[in-house]
């Protein structure tokens, strides 16, 4: 699987036993899931709203003084910043309200470790394609985020990578391409054609459609297992 590198978690409290709580199972997390994380601390809604840094993951207190997670988490979205959200709190009355600002997940206080470790795996997941790959766009290097990609396509000593917007290539092969890929996301429909099904819309009559109206040809002996595994990826991260 290609790994989510260098995953920033985030949490934002007014109390320092939370933050205790907090990085002290983020270590025993870490060990048991085999994974790479930065951990940032914030004291305020302020604190946090004031870090320009990408967080992936974002452990957020409901009841702040000044700015309480709510506003914090409404200014967040506001200003364009997605992260997921999991919000800490001991009053379950305010569930509805988070909802509603995006919180994907609750973990109440006291923190117990198999909330707070369901609630990590859920936003390890929908992180499925964050890592980035270094390609070439106008003969030059660039960077791009692995969920960004729609396809791969397989040339005769080259890959083109298609964006919304534009069309990358590579000189690696294929195969060695699909190795730094993120295989939650990316599928072989053909030997010479990776899928992002995060952009399939259907497939049906031996294509599958990629949003935007692009068809790309399923090898016969693929099918079955196409079909298997995109229904499988609807079930675990739409």
């Amino acid at each position: 699987m290609g790994n989510i590198e260098n995953i920033h978690i985030a949490v934002c409290d007014d109390e320092e036993l939370t933050h205790r709580e907090v990085e002290e199972k983020l270590i025993e997390y870490r060990e048991s899931r085999k994974c790479v994380y930065k951990l940032s601390h914030y004291d305020s809604a302020q604190m946090l709203l004031n870090e320009t840094e990408e967080i992936h993951i974002l452990l957020l207190d409901i009841d702040m003084p000044v700015m309480d997670g709510i506003e914090a988490a409404a200014a967040l979205k506001k200003s364009g910043r997605q992260c997921n959200i999991i919000m800490l709190t001991s009053k379950r009355e305010r569930f509805k309200d988070a909802f509603k600002i995006g919180a994907t997940r609750f973990v109440t206080k006291p923190i117990e470790k198999d909330e707070l470790f369901e609630a990590l795996d859920s936003a390890v997941a929908s992180l499925a394609g964050y890592g980035t790959v270094t390609v070439k766009y106008n003969g030059e290097d660039c960077t791009v985020r692995q969920r960004d990609i729609y396809m791969v396509e397989a040339k005769r000593d080259y890959v083109k990578i298609y964006l919304k917007d534009k069309v990358c290539e590579s000189n690696h092969s294929l195969k060695d391409l699909a190795e730094n890929l993120d295989d939650r996301l990316f599928i072989y429909v053909h030997r010479s054609y990776l899928v992002n099904m995060l952009y399939v819309s259907d497939i049906k009559n031996g294509y599958v459609e990629l949003s935007g109206g692009k068809k790309v040809s399923v090898a016969r002996r693929k099918s079955k297992e196409v079909h298997q595994k995109i229904i499988e990826f609807d079930v675990n991260y739409r």
